[in-house]
């Protein structure tokens, strides 16, 4: 049987299912005076298998974008899609609410997408990786000689 047109021929990688107990962390959080929380759990490779990011109130409109949003890079991080892929494309992401956190690695979001692919990324990378996504906490790049870090200029996000 021949594929509709609008499909590929591409196969995803299995899923890989989670253990019944999983380990993990919960970080609740505040950018530009909203509060959130994250939880996110390791597979059995002790790699990160999935997220559950909260906000708003049950039914909300945004409440259910963030549980869309949750289920879609949970999916994602089961067939193999790097934790660097989602982070790279939601880091920098501006819409409301956006401003200062109450998160002293990640002082500044440009929107809840931005401080989740951050914090995840803290949280989850080692930070080899998160140099090179340009993403060391104001305490990491303290601590680097003057002149190590200069692939890229730094970006710090526009104070809002």
């Amino acid at each position: 049987m021949a594929l509709p047109a609008h499909t590929t021929d591409r196969t995803p990688s299995a899923r890989q299912q989670l253990p019944r107990s999983r380990q993990g962390t919960t970080t609740s959080f505040e950018v530009g005076g909203t509060k959130f929380f994250v939880i996110a759990n390791a597979g059995e490779d002790g790699e990160l298998g999935e997220v559950f990011a909260k906000f708003g109130k049950e039914g909300s409109t945004t409440a259910g974008l963030m549980e869309l949003l949750s289920i879609s890079i949970s999916l994602g991080l089961q067939h193999g899609v790097p934790l660097e892929t989602f982070v790279a494309k939601f880091t920098g992401q501006r819409f409301e609410p956006m401003g200062m956190t109450d998160d002293p690695d990640i002082p500044i979001a440009t929107s809840v997408g931005d401080y989740l692919a951050r914090r995840l990324a803290h949280d989850w990378l080692d930070a080899e990786s998160r140099k090179e996504l340009d993403l060391l906490t104001p305490a990491e790049e303290a601590e680097l000689p003057v002149d190590a870090y200069a692939p890229t200029p730094l970006r710090r996000p526009a104070r809002v």
